[in-house]
């Protein structure tokens, strides 16, 4: 329960930011019909966002019934935090915080994403039977 308050709360964090984008490869595009979490593994483009989401524990919480909007960072957004994800991984509230960034309740659209919350997105709108998905090339850190 915890976790949905806090991904409530994310919405209000994205709101305060703005933020450049990936793209999901089309793989996940294909992805449509199954859940958010699943949409993201079938990128090879989010392997380090898979594999953090799980890690923070946030995967059953994905695979729940939503709607979710996922802001997916690419591996290259990861790969230029250099040691400060190694120091997230060793902190699993600290890491469930920032990915928390990256998620809100409710569906966005690519253009509501990038007119409210000024995020421009470049290939979104990966549907999900619980939500949508964007790649965003870019950290969310408060």
């Amino acid at each position: 329960m915890k976790v949905l308050n806090n991904i409530l709360l994310a919405g209000i964090f994205v709101i305060a930011s703005t933020f450049s984008l990936g793209v999901l490869n089309a793989d996940a595009q294909d992805m449509a019909g199954n859940d958010v979490v699943t949409v993201v593994n079938a990128s090879d483009d989010h392997t380090v966002f898979a594999e953090l989401i799980e890690e923070a524990q946030l995967g059953e919480t994905l695979r729940s019934q939503g709607p979710f909007t996922v802001l997916a960072p690419n591996d290259d957004a990861f790969g230029e935090m250099g040691e400060q994800l190694e120091d997230l991984r060793q902190n699993p509230q600290q890491l469930q915080n920032v990915l928390i960034n990256h998620l809100f309740q409710g569906e966005a659209s690519s253009d509501e994403v990038e007119t409210n919350f000024g995020i421009e997105v470049e290939d979104g709108d990966i549907g999900a039977d619980n939500g949508v998905v964007h790649s965003i090339d870019q950290v969310l850190i408060d």
